[in-house]
């Protein structure tokens, strides 16, 4: 308990564009560079900074999954096999590693990165279509795991042959209520932005100060020395 408030209380020390600069560098680093070592090297700290904030399940899921990839495309050029498709495995190899931090920027309030982001200059449609964007994809897993456990108390997702058994049920029991709930979703997270104010000319303000603090400085500083030895040194 003790532990998971110290995770919290180390992401509220965290400033938004910090985490939206970690991010973008990871993306950057994912599609820029060449060498697996250095690819490697930088998902590892990806891994080690979850860790740090807390997130150790989601660190070693994210790491596990990426030696995976790597291992499959291995063994896959080796031998030929084709099997989950290499293009499958080379889009997860890519993708896993801008995803590490994406998780950290989701578990941040919204409220808190809101007040990040009016530091930043953009416009405000666009800060609209952003905040609704980052708030969409963990609102919509949240409800989806409600969505799968009404479906265990009628019965389905029991266990992978039942699933295996009805596909069809699954689909349809699974997509049609997520569908529903998608459309009221972007409905509520859109009002909730008009309702707070945030088509406003005027200049807002927020409970958070935003600012860029030690945490902050360290944790960009580590990430650009990181990005530089691996895009450029390995």
């Amino acid at each position: 308990m003790m532990a998971s408030a110290s995770a919290r209380k180390r992401i509220a020390q965290v400033d938004g564009r910090t985490v939206l600069f970690l991010t973008i560098c990871a993306c950057l680093v994912s599609f820029l560079t060449t060498d697996l070592l250095g690819h490697a090297l930088f998902t590892c700290g990806l891994a080690l900074m979850l860790c740090f904030f807390g997130c150790y399940k989601q660190g070693i899921g994210y790491f596990a999954a990426y030696l995976a990839c790597v291992l499959g495309l291995y063994y896959e050029a080796k031998v030929g096999l084709s099997f989950p498709s290499p293009l499958l495995l080379s889009m997860l190899y890519k993708l896993l590693l801008p995803a590490m931090p994406a998780y950290l920027l989701f578990r941040m309030p919204s409220v808190k990165l809101t007040a990040s982001l009016r530091k930043l200059p953009i416009p405000s449609k666009a800060m609209l279509v952003l905040m609704v964007m980052l708030r969409f994809a963990p609102t919509v897993i949240l409800e989806f795991k409600g969505v799968c456990e009404a479906m265990k108390m009628r019965g389905f997702l029991r266990s992978p042959w039942a699933v295996l058994r009805h596909p069809l049920n699954t689909l349809e029991y699974a997509i049609v209520p997520m569908v529903f709930r998608a459309l009221k979703i972007a409905d509520e997270l859109s009002a909730s932005a008009i309702v707070r104010g945030i088509e406003s000319p005027y200049k807002k303000q927020s409970y958070y100060l935003s600012r860029i603090g030690g945490m902050d400085a360290g944790i960009i500083g580590i990430t650009v020395a990181l990005a530089v030895v691996c895009c450029l040194v390995m």
